[in-house]
């Protein structure tokens, strides 16, 4: 019996041996330089294209890669980030390459914050059919580059939420998804003052959208703060040159107190003003584009 137990062991031991060896072998043999080829095809092959830089490629493990300062950029504005991550970390779920229809979890660490979530392709071919859904925690979008050039102004908070999306890599914006957007601690430069306001400063901004045919859906946009709360609604036709794309909301926007906060004079007139001014809610319309937004009262 013993015999029978030391044979088996040594066959274990054998089985063991050959993982590990296989497994060093195929990290000390890394075809980082053949990957990362590859990722810089697949985006230079979606529309738009885009532009995809690497500073290194490394294996991760359980099997996957790691991308070590990563950004992704649309080929027409190389020079403009649509995303630079310090880190990215993909990993294929075993599983699922059994049924025909490959998933791929990825973690990314950005803008001081985080980003996770997994993508699944409807079958093996660079053109096929995606859907993805992605978690958002802790991004300050004010550390972003592309974003004050896009909306033609200074935008500074932390964002959080999830967004669900399906589409194909080489339509991009004629995909369809949904999902939640919350922005706390946030503020916006006006383009021009608005009830004496050059900036709007505010403490949350949650929406809910939807996006099909191109058309993002904006729903339940609650802004609250201490100077202002307000509402907006309606939809923005994206366009390739995301600049370029039509907005038409709707929303209104109603003065607080907040807006006498640091204000010095008699105690009585400011309650007066304060209260006077819950009176004062406005509806307003955008139009125009995200490079040149139209803004007014109605």
């Amino acid at each position: 019996m013993g015999r029978v137990f030391i044979k088996q062991g040594k066959w274990i031991g054998y089985v063991i041996y050959t993982v590990l060896l296989t497994i060093g072998l195929l990290y000390y043999r890394f075809p980082a330089d053949k990957i990362e080829a590859y990722l810089v095809s697949e985006a230079a092959g979606t529309d738009p294209p885009m532009v995809l830089s690497l500073k290194e490629v490394r294996p991760g493990f359980p099997p996957g890669i790691h991308l070590i300062d990563a950004g992704i950029s649309l080929r027409a504005a190389p020079q403009q980030d649509l995303l630079r991550a310090s880190s990215i970390s993909i990993t294929p779920a075993a599983w699922s390459f059994l049924s025909g229809t490959p998933r791929y979890y990825f973690k990314a660490h950005a803008y001081t914050g985080d980003m996770e979530g997994h993508v699944d392709f409807g079958r093996y071919a660079t053109d096929a059919p995606f859907a993805t859904s992605l978690r958002l925690k802790g991004i300050h979008i004010g550390d972003h580059p592309y974003l004050a050039p896009l909306l033609g102004r200074n935008v500074s908070g932390v964002l959080g939420g999830a967004i669900h999306y399906a589409g194909q890599q080489n339509r991009l914006i004629d995909g369809a998804g949904q999902g939640t957007i919350i922005i706390t601690d946030g503020s916006v430069k006006l383009l021009q003052p608005v009830l004496g306001l050059d900036t709007l400063d505010f403490d949350r901004l949650s929406m809910e959208m939807a996006m099909k045919d191109r058309k993002l859906s904006l729903n339940r946009v609650h802004l609250e703060g201490k100077v202002v709360k307000g509402e907006i609604s309606g939809a923005i036709t994206l366009d390739t040159d995301l600049s370029r794309s039509r907005l038409d909301l709707r929303g209104t926007m109603e003065p607080l107190g907040g807006l006498f906060g640091n204000s010095k004079g008699d105690a009585a007139a400011l309650n007066f003003l304060r209260q006077g001014l819950k009176k004062l809610k406005r509806s307003f319309v955008i139009q125009g584009t995200f490079m040149n937004p139209v803004f007014r009262f109605i």
